[in-house]
């Protein structure tokens, strides 16, 4: 990546919010995703087959579009698709064991039914494939134009990096000097966020005088951002290791 493209002004956008600018680029492509969806792409044979092959959107993106101000009917449309699909799948496969052939070595003490099987095997939510990839742009991005003197303006302003995305940085781009020059600045911010929080506690001392900032007072809510990351972004972990699929790491 030798030039700038739209990512990278996306994500000097993102910098001006409140929040890990990676996560705010992706949460507004996730909205464009879903309008273009219902606005655009409801009767597109291709689309609804992706839909199709994946069972739908995932929790996080059926709750956006429940949510936003979807076109009712291009959902109707969708929806009853796909719980055909669903309805379908279920009574064919409902009652019937997987082929020995399917089972994963984690199975081979049990009979999976082929339900079971058959939705370990969906395609991911197509809105999540898409973020997938925008969101392994963004990556690059921070790290490419780390020393970039305007994205490197827009970033002290930003709140940095979420804890997951950091971690991403320094999977993918440890070799990248731009992934130390965030890593600095990040933990930069996160020493800033953590004075802030440390004050917040302070003024509600008994003894403590003075109002409370605004910068203050919201540093909670940015702290549990950072540290988990925008909700919908990551997902929970209740099946992360509980036997079954995990929403994070199977389908989203």
């Amino acid at each position: 990546m030798n030039r700038k493209f739209i990512g990278y002004f996306r994500l000097v956008e993102a910098c001006e919010q409140a929040g890990c600018p990676v996560c705010t680029a992706l949460e507004i492509d996730s909205r464009r995703a879903l309008d273009t969806l219902l606005y655009e792409q409801v009767t597109d044979g291709e689309t609804r087959q992706r839909l199709r092959q994946a069972w739908g959107l995932c929790s996080w993106h059926a709750a956006s579009l429940l949510d936003g101000n979807a076109v009712a009917t291009g959902a109707a449309i969708l929806f009853e698709d796909l719980l055909r699909v669903c309805q379908e799948a279920v009574e064919r496969l409902s009652d019937r064991p997987a082929p020995a052939w399917r089972w994963p070595a984690s199975w081979i003490r049990g009979r999976v039914p082929a339900l079971v099987a058959h939705f370990r095997a969906l395609r991911r939510c197509p809105v999540c494939e898409t973020l997938h990839a925008a969101e392994k742009a963004y990556l690059e991005a921070v790290v490419e134009f780390a020393d970039d003197s305007q994205f490197s303006r827009a970033y002290g302003r930003s709140s940095g990096l979420c804890v997951p995305h950091i971690i991403a940085v320094v999977e993918h781009h440890d070799r990248h000097d731009g992934a130390q020059v965030i890593v600095r600045a990040t933990l930069r911010k996160w020493r800033d966020l953590r004075g802030r929080l440390e004050r917040f506690v302070e003024k509600h001392e008994y003894r403590s005088r003075g109002p409370i900032s605004d910068s203050d007072a919201s540093s909670w809510r940015l702290a549990g951002e950072v540290l988990a990351g925008r909700p919908g972004v990551f997902g929970n972990q209740i099946r992360r290791h509980a036997g079954g699929p995990s929403p994070t790491t199977e389908r989203h």
